[in-house]
């Protein structure tokens, strides 16, 4: 036989044998297992470890208030908690879909002040300390972060008894939260891994992603910003003055996500660094804002920078729209932010 035919065949060989490697695709269960070990995970225990320290902070702070009448370490151990859920806020699926957590954790937006209309409703009732055994069975818009700020960032005192015009004591009610909000961190920190195949999960993780970046450009920014005038009374702990401080945290948590889910693509795509670094650009935007959205909507151009830092957010989410569920070979699903 011809020795170039010879050639020729076994190049056609080595070129079939190759085929199976490059269409082989991504490695759906190395990125489950990267996801899950080097981003949720770590984030749970990280927030377990947080929302136990603010139980522990306001127990003591309710203890000793007659030494201790300032807030200032309970409102401290409060950013610290909050920092942490922060940096796995946009994680929606698994054990945080279970059982409303995630609502019960954080319920927010409430553009209808259903939280103060409940939480003044609570107060207005005679109410004592085995509430904490049953808080789980109250509003969800009682149990979280949202109903802790206005008890700890509000003007009257956390005291250890009924104020003026109120039959229960705020510490009691603070007590009770805190003790929810550390009971669902140690159970978003203990849940077993998710049933199912690897792929389903890198598919609901890129959602995630998709939607936690949206969720920042049209709920934190838009939304306050306005249409016409802005309503800083709709930022997301606004009573804190920490608004932005929690953008800023869930711009650096979804860029960490994002760069383990292209992690193959790194080296070969060009779009991804970009991506990458419009993440940087964007956390360097929002950095020089400063912590308190509130300030910066009262200014005469504050609107205007939150909707133009929102557009830069969007064109950051069209970029991974256009780009990482393809080359995952995943699909983009129900948006969860039209259940909000």
């Amino acid at each position: 036989m011809d020795k170039r035919l010879l050639i020729a065949i076994a190049v056609s060989i080595l070129a079939i044998l190759a085929l199976p490697a490059l269409a082989a695709g991504p490695d759906y269960r190395a990125l489950r297992d990267a996801v899950r070990d080097d981003h949720i995970v770590p984030g749970y225990a990280h927030f377990d470890e947080k929302a136990k320290g603010l139980e522990y902070k306001i127990k003591g702070h309710c203890k000793n208030i007659g030494d201790a009448p300032d807030k200032l370490a309970a409102q401290d151990a409060f950013h610290e908690a909050l920092d942490a859920w922060q940096a796995v806020q946009h994680i929606r699926h698994g054990a945080v879909a279970e059982n409303d957590r995630h609502a019960r954790l954080q319920f927010w937006p409430d553009q209808r002040g259903i939280t103060e209309r409940h939480m003044r409703k609570l107060l207005a009732e005679p109410v004592d300390a085995t509430i904490t055994d049953n808080f789980a069975d109250a509003s969800v818009a009682l149990q979280g972060f949202p109903a802790l700020e206005r008890l700890l960032f509000d003007d009257e005192p956390l005291s250890q008894h009924p104020l003026d015009g109120e039959q229960t004591s705020r510490c009691v009610l603070a007590e009770a939260i805190t003790h929810n909000i550390a009971r669902i961190a140690t159970e978003l920190r203990n849940a077993p891994p998710r049933p199912g195949d690897a792929k389903a999960f890198v598919t609901d993780t890129v959602n995630d992603l998709v939607v936690g970046v949206e969720f920042i450009q049209s709920l934190k920014l838009k939304l306050p910003a306005g249409a016409r005038k802005p309503r800083p009374f709709l930022l997301e702990d606004w009573r804190a003055k920490r608004s932005l401080r929690n953008i800023e945290i869930n711009i650096r948590a979804l860029r960490e996500l994002y760069k383990l889910l292209a992690a193959d693509l790194v080296d070969g795509d060009d779009k991804v660094a970009q991506i990458l670094d419009t993440f940087e650009k964007v956390e360097d935007d929002i950095r020089a804002l400063g912590e308190n959205g509130k300030l910066v909507l009262e200014e005469k151009d504050g609107p205007k920078r939150f909707r133009a830092l929102a557009a830069r957010i969007e064109h950051l989410r069209d970029g991974i729209v256009a780009t990482l569920p393809k080359s995952l070979g995943v699909r983009l699903g129900f948006n969860s932010l039209d259940g909000d």
